[in-house]
């Protein structure tokens, strides 16, 4: 069993061994001074003896567990039975504590009937000068359900750790797809109308040069505007403490927010998207996880919208709706004929994924129409101001 359990004393964690080999020591004590008269040279030298597991182990010096239980039973044998010493019981019982904290069933099973025979056998041997084997029996028993509860302990360590360390891992793989989400939700907009950009730019190239010109400077912008969010991005991978400051004042940029899709459409509609839009929130605060999954919301819809049906009119709106306490965000376009039917991809997931984090509810699928529809409801927290 590992070893993880540890005692805190005065703020300081102490490793369990420590307090049992001062167990150990006094027990050896009491074997070799207990009784008026009881001192000798063979009571010494083998209580010693079976102190040398316990310094091996305080050291570091992982023992085999039988091994243990021999070096510290033999001894406290001899003294209870050779040497005639009931005291020899004492340092017996402090072994039967550390095996059957640490041992198989089979070594503290053999432990605690070797502590218990010496009882017996020196009860036998002696029976005018040893009468206290009840207490004796009583109290390998205490030793037996002390070791229980220190096992016991040392596993619930082990769990308590494990399942922080699962937490850990499952707050990491969150926060990465989090960021993955956010990566993916900046590239796939940008390129998107940058591309669109571009496209009326090559077309009017030859026809309308100020408008192709336009059409570049626009791509242009789009392109460094999520050159920095990605930056940004990059930096909350960066920084631990999650506070992106790696690459300047533009990393200290507020995300986007629900107030930010009117500049949203307007670039859509720059790009030649032919965008029919109610835009109906007013002063509600909808809170920051609400806002960033709306706007990240309407943000992929539009461009799955314009990857997958090009050319094809954009209907959506994005309202409050007081009866539900929601921002209410539908889209919905004509499908292509020349294109097949979507297959749920990660641009899906991810809105999903959003809606769900932020509390909401979403249905993304085609209609009876022949048309592709993105509903979302997401809740917003009022708190009503005092009379």
């Amino acid at each position: 069993m590992d070893d993880s359990s540890a005692i805190k004393v005065g703020g300081v964690q102490l490793s369990i061994e420590m307090p049992l080999f001062v167990a150990a020591c006094v027990a050896a004590l009491i074997a070799v001074f207990g009784e008026p008269g009881s001192v000798s040279v063979g009571a010494f030298v083998f209580a010693v003896l079976g102190l040398v597991p316990w310094v091996l182990e305080v050291r570091g010096r992982r023992l085999n567990q039988m091994l243990f239980l021999a070096m510290t039973i033999i001894p406290a044998a001899v003294l209870v039975i050779v040497v005639g010493n009931p005291g020899g019981l004492f340092p017996a019982m402090v072994s039967v504590v550390w095996v059957t904290r640490r041992s198989s069933r089979a070594v503290v099973t053999i432990g605690v009937v070797a502590a218990a025979g010496m009882t017996i056998a020196c009860a036998l041997l002696r029976p005018s000068e040893f009468e206290g084997e009840i207490y004796f029996l009583g109290g390998i028993g205490v030793s037996w359900l002390a070791g229980m509860l220190l096992r016991r302990q040392t596993t619930l360590v082990d769990e308590i750790r494990e399942a922080a360390e699962r937490e850990r891992q499952h707050a990491a793989v969150e926060e990465r797809t989090r960021i993955a989400r956010e990566v993916h939700d900046v590239i796939a907009h940008s390129l998107t109308v940058t591309i669109l950009n571009v496209t009326g730019a090559r077309r009017a190239l030859t026809n309308d040069p100020q408008r192709a010109a336009a059409a570049l400077e626009r791509a242009e912008a789009i392109g460094r505007e999520s050159l920095d969010s990605i930056r940004q991005v990059v930096g909350l991978l960066r920084d631990p403490n999650g506070v992106a400051k790696v690459f300047g004042d533009y990393d200290e940029r507020p995300l986007p927010q629900i107030s930010d899709i009117p500049t949203l459409i307007a670039q859509f509609r720059d790009g030649g998207m032919r965008v029919d839009a109610v835009f109906e929130v007013g002063d509600v605060d909808v809170g920051a996880m609400t806002s960033l999954a709306a706007f990240r919301l309407l943000q992929e819809a539009m461009t799955n919208a314009l990857q997958h049906a090009p050319g094809k009119p954009v209907s959506l709106r994005v309202v409050f709706n007081s009866c539900d306490a929601a921002i209410h965000v539908e889209v919905e376009n004509q499908m292509s004929e020349s294109m097949p039917q979507r297959r749920p991809g990660l641009g899906l997931i991810g809105m999903a994924e959003r809606v769900r984090t932020a509390g909401g509810s979403i249905k993304i699928g085609p209609t009876a129409d022949d048309t592709w529809l993105v509903v979302a409801d997401l809740p917003v927290n009022l708190v009503k101001e005092p009379l």
